[in-house]
């Protein structure tokens, strides 16, 4: 057996073991022998993906694609989540785009896809962005992130309210990075809506029923807890539950859609809190009668949305970011609490966080169910 035969023996047997570490350094001792093994550099490519090594990634899986071939060549996704994860938007779209037209099927590519156009489109690459974009909307139709972030960066459609399944993904994917990722963009909305909602309740004695709506990991639960009897979460990403359901805070918690729920409650909440949720409805009537089904005569409500004050007068009141984030009309919002049967107490513009350095204007809101 050659040296180089065994060290990629010896690199299998260590992956099968799951000794990363190990299987790297032996995949770097045959690539020392033979620079140009393809299916090494492959190997130890997949490796830095797993060990959140991308600039390695890059190296070894950009070259093995020189010498495969585009035709022959198969780690498309990987060498796209890579490019993404170094910010380089460009070469990461240029592959996922690729990757998904081989494998329509491949879903991990189709979200890493729709985070690498966002990117392309805010460095000033709008044109070449809202092509593919449009593109990968028309050509994968039964693909939810095709059907909500294509529209989104293309303009082309807009739809009334992302999908559960769009949803779902996104988070289930964010969920072990998303109290970091938060707290790096100055994630303010669940303390705003709590300071503002403090005037609008009683002392906080532990006597409320209370829904954190779209709990996510649970970063409204400590906020939430000293006024709670109980305190229920609901959220569509079962990732984010379980981030959830290890803070210890949660009475209940629940995989479901928020406006499904709410209307199957009955008026049960003395209090429903909805930080950074309604970003992913568009028309808000739905969810806003439901907010009011769920709340117990005279019960409380506070939710952040996003607004934006270039919303056409004559348009539907909100539209979709290049983000996949909805943006609302501040008038609309009004309009929409009051038509949900709803009191509105307060509707405060401030900063909710950051997103490329740029404040992300919000508006903190809150409302009350008629006696």
């Amino acid at each position: 057996m050659s040296d180089l035969t065994a060290y990629i023996a010896e690199a299998e047997e260590h992956y099968r073991r799951n000794r990363l570490e190990d299987a790297a350094a032996a995949y770097e001792n045959a690539l020392e022998i033979d620079p140009n093994h393809a299916e090494a550099l492959e190997w130890r490519g997949e490796i830095a993906v797993q060990m959140d090594d991308y600039e390695t990634a890059v190296d070894c899986l950009s070259k093995a694609r020189r010498l495969r071939g585009d035709d022959v060549f198969t780690e498309y996704t990987n060498l796209g989540l890579s490019y993404y994860e170094l910010n380089m938007a460009e070469e990461a779209v240029e592959t996922l785009w690729r990757a998904v037209r081989r494998d329509a099927t491949d879903l991990v590519s189709h979200s890493n896809l729709g985070k690498a156009l966002y990117d392309l489109h805010a460095h000033g690459h709008e044109e070449e962005a809202e092509k593919i974009a449009a593109a990968w909307m028309r050509q994968f139709p039964e693909v939810p992130d095709a059907q909500h972030i294509g529209p989104a960066i293309s303009g082309l459609g807009l739809p009334e309210t992302a999908s559960p399944a769009y949803v779902e993904d996104i988070f289930n994917d964010y969920a072990p990075i998303f109290d970091e990722k938060l707290a790096e963009l100055g994630y303010r909305a669940p303390t705003l809506i709590l300071q503002t909602l403090q005037d609008q309740l009683p002392p906080p004695n532990r006597d409320l029923v209370v829904l954190d709506a779209g709990c996510g990991t649970g970063l409204c639960g400590p906020l939430l807890t000293p006024y709670a009897h109980r305190l229920d979460g609901v959220d569509l990403s079962p990732k984010m539950l379980e981030k959830a359901r290890e803070k210890g805070l949660y009475d209940g918690l629940e995989k479901a859609e928020l406006t499904a729920y709410l209307n199957k409650a009955g008026d049960m909440y003395d209090l429903i809190v909805a930080a950074d949720v309604l970003c992913y409805f568009g028309d808000l009537l739905a969810v806003c009668k439901a907010f009011r089904k769920a709340l117990v005569p005279t019960g409380r409500l506070g939710f952040s949305v996003e607004i934006s004050e270039e919303i056409a007068e004559d348009g539907p009141g909100y539209l979709l970011n290049q983000s996949g984030r909805y943006k609302h009309d501040a008038d609309y919002i009004r309009q929409v609490v009051s038509d949900a049967g709803l009191a509105l107490m307060e509707a405060r513009p401030d900063v909710l966080r950051s997103e490329y350095g740029e404040p992300v204007n919000g508006l903190i809101v809150t409302a009350a169910k008629p006696g």
